[in-house]
């Protein structure tokens, strides 16, 4: 009987211990944020959840040297650099917006909007025949997503290609290969890496108004990464609150997009233009400068044969020296002819930087409401969009300051 009792208590505390053991299993070995007493599979589950990643395209860096005589030695116009860094940022949102791959793609000032992924593209050569670009996509929570180096040259049959038009940017077709190139990567992402993504979204764009927020609700694994780990409630007043002047961020956002459209479309016929005439211009230049180089080599060494031919005559060798001679004239002749093919590839330069000042990159003034206040807005989109973050992050304060005389 006493041991029968005794296997029972024994039993008992096994039991007891299986399932102590059991929750501690469960809780993954995390306890932060507000919501740590909930089990840790909830908290893990609790936030939004995406099927496809929202995307900002920023305007891409126009790469301008500060230093006067590299911009005057690469030929680059700045005026027209910027207009095509916000052209080719809003012809590749549209490109990606084709490939079905995103919720939204939007092209934006710079990085400052919240978003789930973010395209980076930089300049690095355009002159109508060659366009090379760098691109990068990264996601908000700072991972490299893509990376790549493009390097492309317009054929020539596409300034006449019947099914573009005479007025289509011959740079369109280099941003779809682009577009598809990071929509098939970010189609790789797993459901739970889209999970993330939208978790940390949400609590980042909720530092813009409580800076250090999401502090409370991540901690790193054992590789040191930073994960989310727990959640705040949808029901939480401040994030019901930021959720509202979200909703009102996005709508700046999509006005801006008519902005850019404006932009593209005003500048389409002087734009297309140049790049008919830079194409000219840039392909008579590298023809005109490798001629040069050519012939440069081949007047050297002509006049190397004479100086040869001229040591090895005996005085009496009319024969050879009129030879030297005649190859010295050459010679001189050749190197001559290719100072004028150097000339010339400097005027075709010249015409280039003539072609690309009268673009302007200034947007309209808009006046936009917020919470029965109307915003006024001026300068360029990032100054713009600066200004209206300003007044989000200007009314949120005013709805937490309790209205409490001291």
């Amino acid at each position: 009987m006493i041991r029968k009792e005794a296997n029972q208590l024994i039993a008992l505390i096994l039991t007891a211990t299986i399932a102590l053991a059991s929750g501690c299993a469960s809780s993954g070995g995390y306890s932060v944020g507000p919501n740590s007493g909930q089990p840790a599979e909830e908290q893990r589950a609790a936030g939004p959840s995406i099927e496809k990643p929202f995307m900002v395209v920023a305007v891409f860096d126009p790469n301008i040297p500060e230093d006067p005589n590299k911009i005057e030695k690469e030929a680059i116009w700045p005026e027209l650099r910027r207009t095509e860094a916000v052209r080719l940022a809003k012809s590749l949102t549209g490109q990606l917006s084709s490939t079905g791959a995103f919720d939204g793609v939007r092209t934006t000032p710079d990085t400052e909007t919240s978003a789930h992924l973010y395209t980076q593209g930089k300049i690095l050569k355009s002159n109508g025949e060659e366009l090379d670009l760098d691109m990068e996509v990264v996601s908000i929570q700072g991972d490299q997503i893509f990376k790549k180096s493009y390097r492309f040259k317009v054929d020539e049959y596409m300034l006449a290609d019947p099914r573009k038009g005479r007025n289509s940017d011959l740079y369109e077709d280099f941003m779809e290969e682009i577009a598809v190139d990071i929509a098939a990567k970010v189609n790789r992402l797993k459901a739970d890496d889209l999970q993330e993504l939208a978790r940390v979204e949400e609590l980042r764009y909720a530092e813009f108004f409580e800076p250090n927020f999401s502090d409370q609700y991540l901690a790193k694994n054992w590789m040191g990464e930073l994960k989310v780990v727990s959640y705040p409630s949808p029901e939480d007043p401040m994030m019901r609150r930021i959720e509202s002047l979200k909703i009102k961020d996005q709508m700046f956002i999509d006005a801006l997009q008519n902005d850019y459209q404006d932009f593209s479309d005003t500048s389409n016929a002087a734009y297309t233009s140049w790049q008919r005439a830079a194409y000219t211009e840039s392909k008579a230049a590298r023809e005109a400068k490798n001629k040069a180089a050519v012939q440069g080599a081949l007047g050297v060494l002509l006049m190397a044969g004479a100086v040869a031919a001229g040591n090895n005559a005996g005085y009496n060798d009319y024969g050879t020296i009129i030879g030297a001679t005649a190859l010295g004239v050459g010679g001189l002749k050749t190197i001559q002819g290719a100072m004028g093919n150097s000339r010339q590839a400097k005027a075709h330069k010249e015409t280039l930087s003539e072609l690309g000042k009268s673009l302007n990159t200034e947007i309209a003034p808009k006046v936009m409401e917020l919470e029965e206040t109307q915003v006024e807005l001026k300068g360029t989109a990032q100054e713009q969009y600066a200004t209206w973050r300003s007044a989000l992050r200007e009314i949120y304060k005013q709805e937490t300051v309790p209205n409490v005389a001291l």
